[in-house]
């Protein structure tokens, strides 16, 4: 994983850790999970992007497509398992996955504008 990311990523958890020690609730764990999830996504998606792009165009837009189903599939199955286990995290969960796709997405972004500006990579 590229450093800037790692960074984001614990630099993201501490303030979630921190935010639980405050306020003390324990439904805001959803966002936790929601966190990791949205993050890891993000450079999933990433990753196989980078891969898909050195491919012929049918061979990647089928590798893709099943890529795009198996993400589905795993964040759906972390939505079924929050809300069958722990329905009152569910709003939490929610805005976890968007502030991990949103931290990741700048993350992944800034990355990219250093690389196409020729500047040296970062993992």
């Amino acid at each position: 994983m590229i450093r800037s990311s790692v960074v984001a990523f614990w630099g993201g958890t501490a303030c979630f850790l921190l935010g639980f020690a405050v306020l003390g609730h324990q439904a805001f764990l959803g966002s936790l999970i929601g966190y990791w999830t949205g993050f890891s996504y993000t450079i999933w998606v990433y990753r196989d992007t980078l891969k898909s792009s050195e491919l012929d165009v049918g061979t990647a837009i089928r590798r893709m497509r099943r890529n795009f189903f198996s993400r589905l599939g795993v964040v759906t199955l972390i939505v079924a398992a929050v809300g069958r286990f722990h329905r009152s995290w569910l709003p939490s969960l929610a805005l976890g996955i968007a502030v991990g796709l949103i931290i990741s997405f700048i993350t992944v972004a800034i990355q990219r504008i250093h690389l196409e500006r020729g500047e040296e990579k970062n993992e």
